[in-house]
């Protein structure tokens, strides 16, 4: 017979007491499984929005103009559903293992109480063999109701555990504006359109690349492409330039301090092409990821699209002002200070602080700030 049972028939209110004891007799192990499970889809959803987004970025490097841009629009739905389907996955199963610690803890405190009242009752039992009713009831209820009192604290935090978390998930659910539900069918978008024309291919041989073999020219040194900053290469992953067209911007209340402390919490995570988050990125996913979080809304671009956005830098480059090599730009980082950035590479590598400097061979630096 468990404590409950047992509880149950004492003087003093056992029947509440025992209630008590039930109310927070739940099942932690399997509430912690769920959240587990919840955590695994996440990552799931993670790696396949990633994968997404690379063959996204691969299908746009290879086709230009305008039904381009619409089907990278459109697509970019898919990535903001998986981002938004992650982070409420990840956000419910932290509010399911609260609940499962607030049960544990409150059925411990409880059932304790109540095994303590136990001892008690035996202890009388013991002591007065030939107690009459009346004087055991005289004896226990007093011992039953300040147990009462004791877990009455105890059941109160483990109800508002339950209730904050059911309404944590609700709110997290309903806060989420884009879903894959909410994603309209193909054919209501313009790329879907027939009888489109494609853009010209332009001729680069009127470029100042003209003719360019990929050695060194006028004077420059082995390795620095043409019209860059002279230094040793930091070997990196790039971001395909394309034409290159200005984001839309909403600053926000985020500052510079914002990025790089949203920037810091992704060190460590892997590269991988085309990837935005948030369990890995290339180059200039982190930067979206990072500006989004710091509370700067931007759309996710490359490199060049964010070089021609923003304000440009044209004193000493400040903490969270982002960092490009080239023009077009073909890799991008985040300005930390003291002349390091925090960037994506290359495959391969993780995202990580670098100096500015040893990336100056892949092209021209610039500066532009988003604050």
């Amino acid at each position: 017979m468990g404590a409950t049972e047992t509880v149950d028939g004492l003087p003093g209110g056992g029947t509440t007491l025992a209630g008590m004891l039930a109310k927070v007799n739940g099942n932690p192990a399997g509430i912690r499984d769920v959240a587990r499970r919840w955590r695994g889809t996440a990552g799931k959803v993670s790696t396949g929005t990633g994968k997404l987004g690379t063959a996204v970025k691969n299908i746009d490097a290879g086709w230009q103009g305008g039904s381009a841009d619409d089907f990278v629009k459109y697509m970019r739905n898919y990535q903001v559903a998986g981002d938004a389907l992650h982070d409420t996955l990840s956000g419910c199963a932290g509010s399911l293992d609260t609940v499962a610690d607030a049960l544990e803890t409150a059925h411990s405190k409880v059932n304790g109480i109540c095994a303590n009242v136990l001892a008690q009752v035996r202890s009388f039992k013991k002591s007065n063999p030939d107690a009459t009713q009346a004087e055991f009831d005289k004896a226990i209820a007093p011992l039953v109701r300040q147990a009462i009192g004791d877990a009455e604290p105890h059941v109160s935090t483990a109800n508002k555990a339950v209730g904050d978390a059911e309404k944590a998930i609700r709110e997290s659910i309903k806060a989420k504006q884009v879903t894959f539900r909410g994603i309209k069918q193909v054919s209501d978008d313009p790329f879907g359109t027939t009888g489109w024309q494609p853009t010209p291919v332009p001729k680069f041989g009127t470029t100042s690349l003209a003719g360019y073999d990929g050695g060194a020219s006028g004077g420059a040194a082995p390795g620095v492409y043409p019209g860059s900053s002279s230094g040793a290469s930091g070997g990196v992953g790039t971001s395909f330039a394309g034409g290159g067209t200005p984001v839309p911007i909403v600053s926000g209340t985020g500052t510079g301090a914002d990025i790089v402390n949203a920037a810091r919490q992704h060190l460590g995570k892997p590269y991988i092409w085309g990837a935005n988050g948030p369990s890995a990125f290339d180059c200039s996913g982190l930067v979206y990821y990072a500006m989004n979080q710091a509370g700067i809304k931007v759309g996710d671009a490359t490199a060049e699209s964010y070089r021609l956005s923003g304000n440009a830098v044209t004193g000493p480059p400040q903490p969270g002002d982002l960092v490009f090599f080239g023009q077009p730009a073909t890799h991008i980082g985040i300005y930390i200070g003291d002349g390091q950035m925090i960037h994506a590479p290359k495959p391969g590598d993780v995202v990580k602080q670098s100096s500015v400097a040893s990336n100056a061979g892949i092209g021209v630096i610039s500066y532009r700030r988003f604050t």
